[in-house]
């Protein structure tokens, strides 16, 4: 199993538990994370951002490995709870297989 489905079973299981503390963890402190495309958040606002999933009803969170080359992988999260929210993430790990580069696009249904 490669790095990057690891990392992605990691956020995938810390977020249906709802553990903001471990999935802070899974970035590097020096990341380059985008919430949306044109809004870069910086590493001390992870857990506001990382907040709000303590109000989600999650019905279901899965994922899939659309591309992978290395240490860097698109992949396809799609959250079930009152809607239906379908995201990209573009992730790329470092050699401790922490996330050095995060950049997110979604849309909702």
């Amino acid at each position: 199993m490669s790095n990057n489905k690891m990392w992605c079973q990691k956020l995938q299981k810390f977020w249906q538990q709802k553990e903001i503390d471990k999935i802070i963890e899974l970035f590097s402190e020096n990341v380059i994370y985008y919430e949306e495309p044109n809004n870069k958040i910086t590493y001390k606002e992870l857990r506001f951002v990382w907040a709000e999933i303590k109000n989600q009803n999650i019905v279901s969170l899965n994922f899939k490995i659309l591309s992978e080359e290395n240490n860097k992988c698109i992949a396809n999260f799609i959250l079930k709870e009152n809607t239906t929210i379908d995201m990209i993430y573009e992730i790329t790990l470092n050699d401790e297989n922490k996330c050095t580069y995060f950049k997110q696009w979604y849309m909702e249904y």
